[in-house]
């Protein structure tokens, strides 16, 4: 019904024009208007009256095209709506009676004119732009149109309930707009079918080289004839016109290596370091043998379309790893900054419905590893010391002004700096201070002035802290990042019955045994901050801030919000955002996730929950958008799609996805120990075990990989080993132990935390480094060896997806 309501609202908008029209806007169809020719008709360029360019595709008047074919491509058209496909802007279907003398007697004939206008494609057909490897479109180019071709069959493969298949996919049919994006064309062969079920066919006439062998032999249509024809495009496009030919005199493994070698020698050049060069040949490589595969004499050895898009995603997400080692300072302000992901089950039984079907949203920030400072915003950063001098030994505090002043050092030009601490009941405060070397200068005397009060006085530090950051304009809250970092070593109880302003992130980090975890965890949470906190080693201190200054100084994004939108018969039943804000609409049919801000490098996972009726495939549109160093920007739409199998015929693409898998046992790990703490339930003996024990032995534990339950294990164990460390040293078992709530809240806000002096596992980890921290050969080749450099482990954290 939507799908008939859908397809009227288009053809609403589709504008009907007159054979008149047609003949006005071309130039009655004058040769230097036409940009093609197929077996079905001529194609024209014109131009409508707001100077908007279309293509005009006039059908020929011949006996072997009739209504149906014409009628067949409209109705198809009319059902497509993607941006890979050529849209549909318009049509011409007319009827007039011209006279014919016939034995001495006039009579008057019908003459049907039929024609369909099509948005204009600048760049014209693929066709035109295929060359061999050494010149022509670059490999960027050249997997940007084998992506999108992909994307466009995927929606006509599984975007309905009934599929489409194209059948004849080919260079000539596959048209790129300005900026050299693929849009499939020419859809006069197309058939709707029932189901993804082999047909035999009476009549298609396909272009001979892009039709399989089963079509050839025994008429047969199945959804593999597409997946054919893509293979033989794709050999075009990476190997150039003469590509398909090669392919086929000699062996798979013949052309594959002669088409890395090829590829090799010119990325080089091109290619800033020697793991890029690796990741985008292993690319060129995939594409390679994903063409091959398609091309396959048994259809069924074939590869199914969703297989294809998720094995070039795939070689995408090695691009990005080595490009974190690479990326130029331009990617920072003219690229995207924020990828969104999405992962879940690749099916659900047709007849099925689901309330609780799991899908993983990620986004992850740009990482920054280059020689060169990161363009980002200024900083604001208000320090709040509230140390009870009776509570920690002038040897400590030394080393905390000591670690502070290694913050100053770190700290940009455009940065500033502010302090509070108090005197008895007295605070002291210096105005924010742009950290030039003269305001580092001050800033250090500020800093060596430090004098423990005798008291704590919690919620008046944490005011006079927020009066400052409000006190900047409303220009520069906008375009400056602003936070509190708050030192204690007090209980501070009254906190948990006071009112904390969230206005701006508090960074809590408690000093040694005699501070409250349960109070500098709650300041952190009600303000979207984190809680870490400092133990007798050291270098922890030192540690912990270098983890806060180097996050702060790498904000790659800011603003995030995630938009969620469902699909016809799909309702949104929840979301899981940790700490993160997240809206339902009231009709369930939209929802949003909103982020303060991520770290370069930073990685967020989100589980949106989904009712799904009987027989759906298109599942969700998700989008975003953002604001980056120097300007708002948008997410580009993902559409998520599921197969919807008549049977069981393939019990692995029903299960649930291993990274789905193991985001939703880390969730449950984290509400376990969230719920324990609640109710005050005693963490001692075996508590943490069996709760573990309660989420790893479910059927879905098994789905997670092992790397991932290892982890989880390894964390359970830490915080096991830390509750019985602290019991030790107390009189009576406690559900507050720092180590814990500092835990949950690196979980809940998906961030690292500094959990005293423990490094021995991690996650939640910043791939960042200062131009004096990185590492790189001699040769000017990264490192493999060094390459761990790049993060920093602070603890038991989470799992490294």
């Amino acid at each position: 019904m939507l799908r008939d309501i859908t397809t009227s609202c288009k053809l609403q908008k589709t504008t009907r024009l007159s054979m008149q029209e047609l003949q006005e806007i071309t130039d009655n169809f004058c040769k230097e208007r036409a940009i093609g020719e197929g077996a079905y008709g001529k194609v024209y360029r014109g131009a409508l009256g707001d100077g908007k360019e279309i293509a005009v595709k006039l059908l020929h008047n011949r006996l072997d095209i009739d209504d149906g074919q014409f009628r067949r491509e409209f109705d198809n058209l009319m059902r497509l709506e993607h941006q890979n496909i050529v849209q549909l802007v318009g049509y011409c279907y007319e009827t007039q009676h011209k006279p014919i003398i016939c034995t001495e007697e006039t009579i008057f004939a019908e003459e049907i004119t039929k024609a369909l206008c099509f948005e204009y494609m600048q760049k014209g057909s693929l066709q035109k732009h295929l060359s061999e490897e050494s010149d022509g479109l670059d490999w960027q180019t050249r997997y940007k149109i084998i992506k999108g071709t992909c994307e466009g069959l995927q929606y006509l493969h599984e975007g309905f309930k009934k599929p489409i298949y194209h059948l004849d996919l080919k260079p000539d049919n596959i048209l790129l707009d300005e900026n050299m994006f693929p849009k499939l064309a020419d859809f006069g062969l197309s058939r709707l079918f029932r189901e993804h079920k082999t047909m035999v066919a009476e009549s298609v006439s396909g272009t001979i080289g892009y039709m399989p062998p089963e079509y050839i032999h025994e008429n047969a249509i199945s959804n593999k004839f597409d997946i054919f024809s893509l293979g033989v495009a794709m050999t075009k496009v990476i190997a150039g016109p003469s590509g398909h030919t090669r392919s086929a005199e000699m062996s798979h493994q013949e052309f594959l290596d002669q088409v890395q070698t090829n590829w090799r020698r010119r990325l080089r050049s091109t290619c800033s370091s020697h793991k890029q060069l690796k990741a985008h040949c292993h690319q060129v490589n995939i594409c390679t043998e994903i063409a091959l595969s398609c091309m396959e004499y048994d259809r069924h050895k074939r590869p199914d379309i969703i297989d294809i898009i998720h094995r070039l995603n795939d070689t995408e997400a090695t691009i990005d790893r080595a490009l974190s080692w690479s990326v130029s300072s331009q990617s920072w302000t003219q690229g995207d900054m924020v990828k969104l992901q999405t992962f879940t089950s690749k099916a659900i039984l047709c007849g099925k419905t689901c309330n609780e079907f799991p899908v993983l949203v990620r986004i992850t920030a740009a990482p920054w590893c280059h020689t060169e400072e990161m363009p980002r915003a200024g900083v604001d950063i208000v320090v709040v010391v509230d140390i009870n001098m009776g509570r920690v030994s002038p040897w400590k505090l030394k080393t905390i002004k000591q670690a502070l002043m290694t913050v100053i050092d770190k700290l940009g030009p455009n940065d500033r700096f502010s302090i509070v601490w108090f005197k008895g009941s007295v605070p002291h405060t210096v105005k924010l201070t742009f950290t030039s070397n003269k305001g580092k200068e001050i800033a250090k005397v500020m800093i060596n002035e430090l004098d423990g009060s005798h008291g704590n006085n919690t919620i008046a530090a944490l005011r006079e802290g927020v009066e400052i950051l409000r006190g900047r304009g409303a220009e520069e809250a906008y375009n400056r990042v602003g936070c509190i970092l708050f030192i204690s070593n007090g209980d501070g109880m009254v906190a948990l019955k006071t009112e904390i302003s969230s206005e701006f992130p508090v960074h809590t980090i408690g000093v040694q045994k005699h501070h409250d975890p349960e109070v500098m965890k709650y300041i952190a949470d009600k303000t979207r901050g984190t809680y870490s906190f400092l133990d007798e080693d050291d270098s922890c201190i030192h540690e912990a801030f270098k983890l806060f200054t180097t996050g702060i100084t790498s904000v790659a994004a800011r603003f995030i919000q995630i938009t969620l939108a469902a699909h016809e018969g799909i309702t949104i039943s929840s979301i899981e955002s940790g700490g993160y804000k997240n809206l339902v609409g009231p009709e369930k049919q939209t929802g949003v996730i909103d982020i303060d801000n991520m770290y370069a490098g930073e990685q967020k996972n989100f589980i949106v929950y989904l009712r799904v009726g009987e027989g759906n495939r298109k599942l969700l549109t998700i989008g975003g958008q953002y604001r980056s160093f120097d300007a708002s920007k948008q997410l580009a739409d993902k559409d998520v799609f599921i197969l919807r199998p008549l049977s069981e015929r393939s019990p692995d693409k029903l299960g649930i996805h291993h990274e789905v898998a193991a985001e939703r046992m880390r969730i449950w790990l984290m509400k376990g120990f969230s719920i324990m703490v609640e109710m005050q339930h005693p963490m001692c003996g075996e508590g943490p075990r069996e709760l573990w024990n309660s989420i790893r032995h479910p059927s879905e534990g098994h789905c997670a990989t092992k790397e991932t339950m290892v982890n989880l294990s390894n964390d359970v164990t830490e915080i096991e080993r830390n509750i019985r460390d602290y019991l030790n040293n107390h009189e009576r078992w406690y559900t507050k132990v720092p180590y814990l709530m500092s835990w949950l809240s690196c979980h809940k806000w998906q961030r690292a935390t500094t959990k005293g002096s423990c490094y021995d596992s991690g996650a939640f980890t910043l791939a960042q480094l200062s131009a004096s921290e990185q590492h790189v050969g001699e040769d000017g080749e990264d490192n493999d060896d060094q390459s761990k450099l790049c993060t920093y482990k602070l603890g038991a954290n989470a799992l490294p997806y």
